[in-house]
C-alpha cells in the first residue's frame, strides 16, 4: 500500500513536472501580432514553437501553360493546396528537416487536444525490439490545427502574410492523368525530453490500374510505419504512438493536381492565448469556446 501510494504521488509529481515545462514552452512560443500566426524564428528570443500538422491534395484546370513551360500552372496548384486544408497561404514557406525537438509542442496532441481517432486501418506494428508500438489515425490532429487557422474563407488565425515559415515538406505535381497522393506520419517517443518527434513524408503516384485503391493506400501507410521505426531503430529512439494518414485525388485530362505535406514551426498569435489558461490542459473544443470571439474578420 505504501508503495503504491509512493507511485502514485511519483506520477503526480511526473504529470505536474511536464505540464510546468509545456507552460513555459507555450509561454515562450508566442507571436509579436495579436490575430497572426508567424514562423518561431520570427518573434520569439527562445528556440520554442509550436507544430501544425497539416496535409493536402488539390487540383484546377490547366490554363495557363504552353508547350515552353507549365510552371504557372504549377505555382497556381501548389497555392492551391497551401489553403486546401488549414490555411497557411501567402507564406514564404522555408523547407526543414522533419523533428519537433523537447522545445516544441504539437497542436492538437500537446495542446489544445483533439479526441483520440480509431486506427480504421486496423494496422499494428511491433518496433525492433518487440514492443507494440499504438497506431492512430491522423485525422484529428489535421483538424485541431485547421481549427486554429480557419480556412480561406472563414480565417481564424491566419499567418501572418509574407511571413517565413519552416515547414516539414514534401510535395509532388502531376498534369493531365493520374492519382496523386500525400501520406504523413509521425511517431511519438516515449522520452520526449531527450528525443524528437519524428515527421515522415511520403508524397506520389498511385497506378491507375490499381483495382483495390484503399488496400494500395494501406500498403503506402504500412511503409510510412516502417520508416518511422526503422528510422528509430537507427537513432537508437523508441517510438510509442504513430499517427498515420493519406489523401489521394485522381487527375483528369486538362487538368493539374499537387499533393502537399506542409507542417509549419510557427508562434501563436496573441489573441489565440486564452486568458488565465494552460493550453496544454484544453481540448480542441474548449479552445474554441473561449477564443471565437477573437478570431480576425475576414475583409
Amino acid at each position: 500500500m505504501v508503495i503504491e501510494s509512493w507511485i502514485s504521488r511519483l506520477d503526480n509529481l511526473q504529470f505536474l513536472i511536464i505540464m510546468s515545462e509545456a507552460k513555459e514552452i507555450i509561454n515562450n512560443s508566442i507571436s509579436s501580432e495579436d490575430k497572426f500566426l508567424e514562423g518561431f524564428f520570427a518573434s520569439t528570443k527562445t528556440n520554442t514553437y509550436f507544430l501544425g500538422v497539416n496535409f493536402a491534395v488539390a487540383k484546377t484546370k490547366k490554363d495557363l501553360s504552353h508547350e515552353g513551360s507549365s510552371m504557372l500552372d504549377k505555382i497556381k496548384v501548389f497555392d492551391l493546396a497551401e489553403t486546401e486544408s488549414a490555411n497557411i497561404g501567402q507564406i514564404n514557406m522555408i523547407i526543414v528537416s522533419s523533428f519537433c525537438g523537447p522545445n516544441g509542442l504539437i497542436w492538437g496532441y500537446d495542446v489544445c487536444k483533439a479526441d483520440e481517432e480509431d486506427n480504421e486501418w486496423n494496422l499494428i506494428s511491433k518496433d525492433h525490439e518487440g514492443n507494440e508500438v499504438k497506431i492512430y489515425n491522423i485525422k484529428n490532429l489535421v483538424e485541431a490545427f485547421k481549427k486554429l487557422t480557419g480556412t480561406i474563407d472563414k480565417p481564424r488565425f491566419p499567418f501572418l502574410p509574407g511571413s517565413h515559415v519552416p515547414c516539414a515538406s514534401k510535395q509532388v505535381i502531376l498534369e493531365d492523368n493520374g492519382i496523386i497522393y500525400t501520406a504523413l506520419g509521425i511517431g511519438i517517443p516515449y522520452n520526449r525530453k531527450r528525443n524528437a518527434c519524428l515527421l515522415m513524408e511520403d508524397v506520389g503516384t498511385i497506378p491507375l490500374d490499381v483495382q483495390d485503391i484503399n488496400n494500395y493506400k494501406k500498403k503506402i501507410l504500412r511503409n510510412v510505419i516502417k520508416s518511422i521505426l526503422k528510422v528509430g531503430e537507427n537513432l537508437r529512439v523508441q517510438y510509442k504512438d504513430i499517427f498515420i494518414g493519406i489523401k489521394e485525388i485522381k487527375i483528369e485530362k486538362g487538368e493539374i493536381g499537387c499533393a502537399l505535406v506542409a507542417a509549419p514551426y510557427f508562434t501563436l498569435a496573441r489573441d489565440a492565448m486564452p486568458r488565465d489558461k494552460n493550453l496544454s490542459t484544453l481540448t480542441i473544443n474548449e479552445w474554441e469556446d473561449l477564443v471565437r470571439n477573437k478570431y480576425i474578420k475576414n475583409s
